[in-house]
């Protein structure tokens, strides 16, 4: 069994793929989509939800070996056997962290569900197992809980915090 820490990514200057553009790689576009960066996405067909998105780069075309090439972090959505352990064996290659959609087995990363606000992050993870049930528990978070008015109110402590130190540094 995988064992997985709960870590948070430093994106800023990585460059993110997302292969395959089907219903399954659209689940990761609600999370990618909050972080503000362009997102390349290689595949032969794509479905409604990748289209029309100025923060995402399509280039239709089936997957081949090179294609990883300048990326640090992919997603793989492709839902074939053979491509995917070619994919695997690039990825390896390149030292690419890799996640396959559905395929945890293979998979250096699993991505959790998220509520992205600017102060806080909330992940819920069921390990891979369920998606949808951690989607679940993400829009139970979110229809129970003010969250814009807890992000304003960590604002608020941030400030304060801030305010503490430059007083304690110009002692």
């Amino acid at each position: 069994m995988k064992k997985y820490l709960p870590i948070m990514l430093d994106v800023s200057d990585k460059n993110i793929l997302i292969l395959g553009a089907g219903k399954a790689s659209a689940e990761k576009l609600r999370t990618l989509s909050q972080l503000g960066k362009k997102i390349s996405v290689i595949s032969k067909n794509f479905c409604e939800e990748f289209l029309n998105k100025d923060w995402l780069v399509l280039k239709q075309k089936p997957y081949e070996y090179g294609d990883l090439k300048g990326f640090n972090v992919v997603y793989s959505g492709v839902n074939n056997k053979n491509v995917e352990y070619e994919i695997l064996k690039e990825a390896k290659e390149r030292n690419i962290l890799i996640n396959f959609i559905d395929q945890v087995e293979n998979s250096d990363f699993i991505s959790a569900s998220s509520i992205i606000r600017n102060n806080f992050t909330i992940f819920i993870s069921t390990y891979g197992k369920t998606p949808g049930g951690a989607k679940k528990v993400r829009q139970e978070i979110e229809s129970q809980l003010q969250l814009d008015k807890l992000d304003r109110e960590l604002e608020i402590l941030i400030q304060e915090r801030e305010r503490k130190r430059n007083v304690i540094h110009s002692i």
